[in-house]
């Protein structure tokens, strides 16, 4: 099938995005349907080292080599890149994706089958056996494996030894493999009530597993299969376990550097390597094996020392367990690939299934049956004196919604160790983020490793900047002797030229999160004393790829020779550190003057903006449907407390909660006031007109039963009628710049980011009419008599004398100071000179050399904020020639050259809404053919008038 390319074109551009290769996928997407084998070769062309002898690449080179004699020049494209592209273009890549939908539904029915046969009377020794080895996961695991989580592994066992049998015709994984036996056992048990039939409908799927796995020459070519099963099959077919425990492949080439990095640090700090006898290495959160299967094939392993670190000195943990058969399977084939077993599989014992963050707490010691070689692989792990510790630690943060039964699990004694250490140290308010998974997977690796050893981690980068990590910063440098962080930004949570500058996620579309490797040392004997942090960024505006094939270059720390040394401040910031001379600055606001315990800033009062938790529901453009909303939400809440009994626990109120979802979603706070017996009742009066977004009003059920938190926006605005102004500023921990922004009514908590409110008034409300519900009776009606609110200064008596005396001017009112700190805020001096700190803490302001200039600055801004929907719109301003026609094809919108396209008399096109209010009086002073020119402008070009809006 000849390709000619133009002599003036890029060959690999043609490739990439041409036509001209369109007949070639045609032709073998056709051979492809008709010959499963072929179809096979397709899908695994790209894998093989040694090309298929049934599709030739001849490349032209200018002579004559068609019985047409047509000559055309070279095409100059390397075999593989064709390769590559007759697999994304014939091969179907999306296969499995397409299967997994089909498996999931398979694995929900298995899974109802099971548990039948389990409840059914009759099977009491089948329910004996299976409670049996229940008990013992919970034993080798840990006590949140309930009966169902159980139930979960038996059906993906069932559903995956088709395919692992495909993979590997000539090993019998689930022979060799402990959990894998137990498992098969089950499964021979429920055999005989013809559970399989419920695969019956995947044979299709695994053909295509054989055939995809035939004729592949190498184990590199089956580890990519096997972690094309793990991407499109694991993540869709069981994406609960994906997510409750954050998995996420991690690329080689980080998994490379790391391995490196790790054994220079053993290197230079311990005299020995990776490789050397006694130098135990664990993988604590394995996943699928990769960073042992990377060590294994590379040559930081030496020949003869490799068949002893395979069987004793190299250990991986692993929960999930599709996971851990692929990682036992993918570690095996590695060492396989080292020329090593006699070309057959030798069953790697370090690994376990287990969880790593349970392994300290005492467990049922009886003797284990099913599972007994497991429970010695877990023993004998924690007997070994472990020095090395590497991996990508889960990074899973907090179950979202407690509708979504998927709920992290708690570790007592790992989270006491986290209270005891990193969040005792930490100066922030709120400290959940401390309990982050990857946080206490670094908490858990260095208190394993003892006084001595290194880990190597990639791992959320939050923590390096993190207002509330500050304890988590202050414990590392307190605990290693070196620590090097390799900064991989990639913060896609961030905006405009931010997000830019953050570059590429090295995980592709499995986070959005800051990315940092770090290499932490525990050295005794140091010849240095402290910390020494070594840091390095990896830079603005890279791609993925060129971050990627940096670390490549590079190849491990070593490799780098322009580390930071970093010195932490008394903040414990390590990077971004906060400017001098902040602290000396008047707080807007102190925890110390809001509890009434001293007056030491501007504000008595201040509050973040109000968080419903569920914005879709409560928020809405339309006061019809914002209230349509609410009923369906207060329906759904007000059943499920019907179900209820008078003192219901909190499984009871969960699995009501869950019953009663269809119109919102609960969450733990929710569930608290349904315990409580909260009553509700619809009311319009609870439909406020309040500040979604900068400049941004919507309605808004304000029922503070139904919200997540109110925070102290009842004492600011604690009625829609209330006459108040706020300044609103980003919270501690925003990671959008900071800005100001004045509002007149309640705003959301992202008006702006984690926004903290400071309002001119603060309202006391009367103690015998407090209720949670807005001071509105059960009936839902105002009682306005006895809750009306009164109204108190929020600018403290403290910061009143401090302008009155820094100025010498007894004139100086508290709204004086309300606008002077709203001008101050804006000004580009001032964020300029603090841009760290105003990020790490609440906003504080300077006393400026001219006070008036800036209260008017901030009058004025608050006036043109807070009216930004009374100020003039901007004009249309048109010209007409002498016959009434358009002068050119160009109008404009105030300053704003707009353009429209004349299609044979068509449809006006413009790039942006036009009001016809706006036109100026002027443009209708005279008239053609009696019409004024805009009447004939929008009959003669088809102008369009959204009836709704008329605009």
């Amino acid at each position: 099938l000849p390709i000619a390319v133009s002599p003036d074109r890029d060959p690999a551009q043609i490739l990439n995005s041409g036509r001209e290769f369109e007949v070639v996928w045609s032709v073998l997407r056709a051979l492809r349907s008709h010959d499963d084998r072929f179809d096979a070769e397709i899908n695994k062309i790209d894998l093989n080292r040694e090309p298929t002898k049934r599709i030739v690449i001849i490349d032209g080179n200018g002579e004559d080599v068609d019985p047409y004699k047509i000559p055309f020049p070279p095409l100059d494209v390397p075999a593989g890149a064709i390769y590559a592209k007759i697999v994304e273009n014939c091969g179907d890549r999306k296969y499995w994706k397409n299967w997994a939908k089909d498996v999931a539904d398979i694995f929900s029915r298995l899974v109802v089958r099971i548990r039948g046969l389990l409840e059914a009377p009759g099977n009491e020794i089948l329910k004996e056996w299976f409670g049996d080895f229940h008990g013992e996961l919970k034993a080798t695991i840990n006590d949140s494996i309930t009966v169902g989580r159980a139930i979960d592994m038996m059906a993906q066992h069932i559903l995956t030894r088709p395919v692992f049998e495909a993979l590997f015709d000539s090993y019998d994984f689930a022979r060799r493999n402990p959990i894998a036996r137990a498992l098969e056992e089950l499964r021979h048990d429920f055999g005989e009530f013809g559970l399989e039939h419920e695969t019956r409908d995947l044979e299709s799927f695994y053909e295509s597993v054989r055939l995809r796995a035939q004729g592949l020459d190498n184990i590199e070519a089956r580890q990519r299969v096997l972690m094309e099963l793990y991407e499109n099959f694991f993540a869709i077919a069981l994406r609960k376990d994906a997510d409750r425990l954050g998995i996420v492949y991690t690329p080689t080439e980080i998994v490379d550097f790391i391995l490196a990095s790790t054994d220079h640090a053993v290197r230079s700090e311990f005299g020995c390597s990776l490789s050397d006898k006694d130098v135990h290495i664990l993988d604590p959160f394995t996943g699928t094996g990769i960073f042992l299967a990377r060590l294994l094939l590379s040559e930081l392993i030496g020949t003869s020392d490799i068949g002893r670190k395979y069987r004793k000195e190299m250990h991986a943990n692993e929960i999930v367990l599709l996971a851990y058969y692929i990682a036992a399977i993918q570690i095996e084939l590695a060492f396989v690939g080292r020329g090593c077993g006699d070309g057959d599989h030798m069953p790697f014992t370090g690994i376990a299934l287990t969880d790593t963050f349970n392994l300290n707490t005492k467990n049922d010691e009886s003797a284990p049956i099913w599972i007994p070689e497991n429970s010695k692989r877990i023993g004998r792990q924690q007997e070994l004196p472990i020095r090395v510790i590497v991996g990508n630690p889960p990074w899973r943060a907090s179950q979202t919604t407690s509708t979504d039964n998927n709920p992290s699990i708690d570790y007592p004694e790992l989270e006491q160790r986290v209270s005891d250490t990193y969040a005792a140290r930490s100066t922030a308010t709120l400290k959940n983020k401390l309990y982050d998974s990857y946080k206490l997977a670094i908490r858990w690796a260095s208190d394993r490793i003892g006084n001595k050893g290194v880990i190597g981690f990639v791992t959320n980068g939050s923590w390096l900047t993190g207002n509330v990590d500050s304890g988590v910063r202050a414990c590392l440098a307190e605990e290693f002797s070196w620590i090097h962080v390799l900064n991989l930004r990639g913060n896609q949570r961030t905006q405009g030229e931010l997000s830019r500058r953050e570059g590429g996620k090295v995980f592709g579309q499995g986070s959005r999160a800051p990315v940092a490797i770090a290499i932490f040392v525990k050295n005794p004997d140091a010849a240095h004393e402290g910390c020494r942090i070594l840091y390095r960024d990896i830079g603005d505006y890279l791609s993925r790829e060129r971050k990627l094939a940096q670390l490549r270059e590079w190849g491990s720390i070593e490799g780098i020779d322009d580390w930071q040394v970093i010195i932490p401040n008394r903040h414990n910031d390590w990077i971004s550190k906060r400017e001098d001379g902040f602290d000396r600055l008047l707080p807007l606001g102190t925890k110390e003057c809001k509890a009434g315990r001293i007056e030491d800033a501007g504000f008595e009062l201040y509050s973040n903006g109000f968080a419903t938790g569920r914005d879709a529901y409560i928020y809405n453009f339309s006061r019809k449907a914002c209230a349509e909303n609410a009923r369906r939400m207060i329906g759904d809440y007000m059943s499920a407390m019907e179900e209820l009994g008078e003192r219901p626990d909190k499984a009871e109120a969960s699995a009501a909660a869950r019953r009663h979802s269809a119109n919102f979603k609960w969450d733990g706070n929710l569930e608290g006031r349904l315990r409580q017996r909260k009553h509700m009742k619809f009311s319009p009066v609870h439909i406020w007109q309040t500040f979604y977004r900068p400049f941004v009003k919507q309605n808004c059920y304000v029922e503070y039963t139904l919200a997540n938190r109110k925070y102290r926006q009842d004492s600011i605005f604690p009625t829609a009628e209330t006459k108040n102004r706020a300044i609103c500023v980003p919270g501690v921990g925003s990671t959008k710049p900071f800005s100001a922004l004045m509002v007149d009514a309640m705003p959301d908590l992202e008006v702006i980011s984690k926004g903290q409110c400071f309002p001119r008034y603060r309202y006391e409300i009367p103690a015998e009419s407090r209720q949670e519900s807005l001071w509105m009776d059960r009936g839902g009606a105002a009682d306005f008599n006895q809750s009306i609110p009164r109204r108190i200064d929020n600018i403290t008596d403290f910061a009143l004398k401090l302008f009155r005396d820094r100025y010498s001017d007894v004139e100086i009112t508290r709204d004086d100071i309300f606008d002077y700190a709203y001008g101050v805020l804006h000004s580009p001096d001032f964020r300029a000179a603090f841009p760290n700190a105003l990020f790490r803490e609440l906003a504080r302001i300077p006393l400026a050399e001219d006070f008036q200039a800036f209260a008017h600055a901030g009058a004025e801004l608050a006036r043109l904020h807070l009216g930004y929907e009374t100020g003039p719109e901007y004009p249309l301003e048109l010209q007409f020639k002498g016959d009434g026609t358009p002068s050119s094809k160009h109008f404009r919108i105030g300053a704003k050259k707009m353009k429209f396209t004349d299609k044979s008399r068509g449809t006006l096109k413009i790039n942006d809404h036009v009001s016809i209010a706006g036109i100026p009086p002027d443009a209708h002073q005279y008239q053609v053919n009696g019409r004024t020119p805009i009447e004939w402008f929008i009959d003669r070009y088809h102008v369009k008038t959204d009836k709704k809006s008329g605009i």
